[in-house]
């Protein structure tokens, strides 16, 4: 009879991948494959929003990373605002933990939003990061609507053209 291989806690992937992008694989495993499909109150998608970055966050410092590499940005629409029914989406970002009340009063003033689901921005400072790959973003949606994922990436383009066009963050 053999005996069972027993594989390594680490992907062997890891090895080919900067921190940054360990960090990335990580936490996109970790979380839920499909989305509850429920609309979200202000209070509950700023929550979960928070919850995610702060994931994000110290799952980066745990890697030895500078966790104000990570952000997130709470997306949604306004189908029942009157100017804003054609708007394809609008983004409400969390860069930091101490920007945290103009991200609540953003969220808190806006009309009868749709909440699409959170776009997270990560700048990898790795030296062998190919240019391409230094700002990423991805998403997470808690809607799966016929709209809402063409919605939620046009957010996630347009955050990151935005991030791309910026200096980035300070290392």
């Amino acid at each position: 009879m053999t005996g069972l291989q027993t594989s390594k806690s680490a992907n062997p992937l890891d090895a080919t991948m900067t921190k940054t992008q360990v960090v990335r694989r990580k936490f996109k495993s970790g979380l839920p494959r499909t989305p509850q499909n429920r609309l979200l109150s202000k209070m509950e998608a700023m929550a979960r929003t928070m919850e995610l970055l702060d994931r994000l966050r110290n799952e980066m410092e745990a890697a030895g990373l500078n966790k104000d590499h990570a952000s997130a940005g709470l997306v949604y629409h306004q189908p029942a605002t009157k100017g804003e029914e054609h708007v394809l989406a609008r983004t409400a970002m969390l860069t930091k933990p101490e920007v945290i009340g103009s991200f609540v009063k953003k969220v808190m003033e806006v009309d009868r939003p749709r909440f699409l689901g959170v776009v997270f921005l990560q700048y990898d400072p790795h030296p062998k990061a190919k240019p391409e790959h230094k700002y990423v973003a991805f998403v997470w949606p808690f809607l799966n609507g016929p709209d809402d994922a063409a919605r939620l990436i046009a957010a996630r383009d347009r955050q990151l053209r935005e991030l791309a066009r910026s200096s980035g963050p300070s290392d």
